[in-house]
């Protein structure tokens, strides 16, 4: 197994973000990885895919989103991508400052769902970002109109609370029945949910505890920002390659609407589906192997100029 050192970075505004770093052994290309909406660094095969680029000889750097996991920020589980894509530059700039690290082939930005998402928007506006691997992504949402408008009143209720000094309103992540408080359909079924939530491999140092600060909470905020959300406008401005790896299977965003916004995209691209493979597994399953040589491959092309 490859090593791997814990770190932490601090933002612009002063909040410390921790993760691991996976220092190649020689200098070379860097990535920033980002999970999905109010995951962990541990979750869904993300150490193992670090694992594998560091083989490759590519630096990563995965951590935990402000406010999620072991990093700081308050109030926790507030879900806020726009401020997560002013965290991910700042990741940039920790990781570009890191020996292992050759600034002239740069940092490529690595997101799974929403990260991946942040991942685009983060490459849009920073020019620094080499190139983009969007696994999954979550590049749309849609509610149901009943429960949104529920947490959105929650949520208004809550800035009032707030203003006088109290916590903040929370709500499940996921209920034990794997749904959703606003509607989204995450399309895990029971058994994935359960793994996601409760199991680890006391075999793996990585994952002996699958996701240590993990709460299935989250603001009720956080849907306020998520409602605002819509990272389709501002993929115009992406001029960096960009990988898009979908899940066939893939039950929250299906892959005829994430084909919709890599067609939209209009700079250098490539897009790989791979067979069988589900949102919940896509890393972490028997399609690993193969999702990892797609990532590596990708990265090298992309920082030698071979991606049309």
């Amino acid at each position: 197994m490859g090593s791997y050192e814990k770190i932490e970075f601090k933002t612009v505004d002063g909040v410390v973000l921790r993760g691991w770093l996976f220092p190649a052994q020689s200098r070379g290309v860097g990535v920033v990885m980002s999970p999905g909406f109010n995951a962990t660094k541990e979750m869904m095969g993300l150490p193992s895919t670090a694992l594998a680029f560091q083989e490759a000889g590519i630096t990563v750097l995965l951590y935990d989103p402000r406010g999620v996991g072991l990093s700081d920020g308050e109030p926790r589980n507030d879900i806020n991508p726009f401020q997560q894509v002013d965290d991910m530059s700042d990741a940039v700039t920790y990781l570009l400052s890191r020996p292992s690290v050759e600034p002239r082939q740069g940092v490529g930005l690595w997101g799974f769902s929403l990260g991946a998402a942040v991942a685009m928007a983060t490459a849009a506006v920073d020019p620094r970002a080499r190139f983009i691997i969007a696994v999954c992504p979550g590049t749309e949402t849609t509610y149901d109109m009943a429960k949104i408008r529920q947490v959105l009143t929650k949520a208004a209720k809550d800035r009032e609370s707030r203003i006088k000094g109290n916590a903040p309103f929370y709500v499940p992540m996921l209920t034990k029945k794997g749904q959703s408080p606003v509607g989204w359909d995450p399309g895990f079924e029971h058994e994935a949910i359960m793994r996601l939530l409760h199991t680890h491999d006391e075999a793996d140092p990585l994952r002996a505890s699958l996701a240590p600060g993990h709460v299935n909470r989250t603001t009720a905020a956080t849907y306020r920002y998520m409602l605002l959300w819509n990272v389709q406008h501002i993929c115009q401005y992406i001029t960096q390659p960009v990988l898009f790896l979908l899940a066939e299977h893939d039950q929250v965003i299906p892959v005829e609407r994430q084909m919709v916004h890599y067609e939209a995209l209009p700079g250098p691209k490539k897009v790989h589906v791979e067979a069988g493979a589900k949102h919940m597994d896509i890393l972490d399953g028997k399609s690993s192997v193969s999702v990892n040589q797609v990532q590596v491959g990708f990265v090298q092309d992309a920082v030698n100029g071979k991606i049309a």
